[in-house]
């Protein structure tokens, strides 16, 4: 018997999500909303059931959840006021990833088709990296980080906390210690050098754009 899951988001990022779920073995039960007025609605032949806030009223010890929503600080606070209800956020891994041994993966993390995790990295909660992205040797990638497809981190980054990486960018390795928390990276950026907390970098060579409020 399949385990069941219940996916929070209604977007358009949340079929991808019961997608993946459905493809690591799971059956899609239904999606919670940040309001109550799609409540009922059938969403890609999936019900949308309540809110997330009404959802968060009851005892969820044991049932399964996976997070669509694309704000890395929204998903962190979700998870773990899920996790303090008793509910469950696995990690959704695609069957085409490839995870080394000594890898560490935690609860939470979603992974996409065609993923590279190499030796010795360590993905904590609520990352969400998508298709064909490389994870090198020795790297950190911090809790509610978001990495889109193509991606390249080089070896030896430390990625702080909600750090969002755009299409194809790479960062490179043995040159990028630090990746500061809620840093954006440009698509396509290349970058060569540590990104401090909440600045906005882009280009070839990655250069400062921006610097987000704290």
């Amino acid at each position: 018997m399949k385990k069941e899951i219940y996916i929070l988001g209604v977007g358009p990022y949340s079929i991808v999500i019961a997608e993946l779920a459905q493809i690591c073995g799971f059956e899609v039960k239904g999606f919670y909303h940040y309001n109550n007025k799609r409540n009922g609605e059938i969403y890609y032949n999936i019900p949308i059931i309540s809110s997330t806030s009404e959802l968060l009223k009851n005892d969820l010890t044991g049932k399964n959840f996976g997070l669509s929503m694309s704000d890395n600080m929204i998903r962190l606070d979700i998870a773990k006021q899920i996790r303090l209800k008793g509910g469950n956020i696995p990690s959704l891994i695609h069957p085409t990833v490839e995870i080394s041994p000594s890898a560490t993966i935690e609860d939470g993390i979603i992974l996409k088709r065609n993923v590279s995790i190499q030796a010795d990295s360590h993905l904590k909660r609520e990352c969400i990296i998508c298709d064909n992205t490389t994870i090198c040797h020795h790297t950190t990638i911090a809790e509610g980080c978001f990495i889109a497809g193509a991606a390249v981190i080089g070896a030896y980054t430390n990625m702080e906390r909600n750090v969002f990486i755009g299409q194809g960018a790479i960062i490179s390795s043995g040159k990028v210690a630090k990746l500061g928390e809620s840093a954006v990276i440009g698509a396509g950026s290349v970058v060569i050098n540590d990104v401090e907390p909440f600045n906005v970098v882009a280009g070839n060579p990655a250069r400062v754009i921006k610097i987000n409020q704290i």
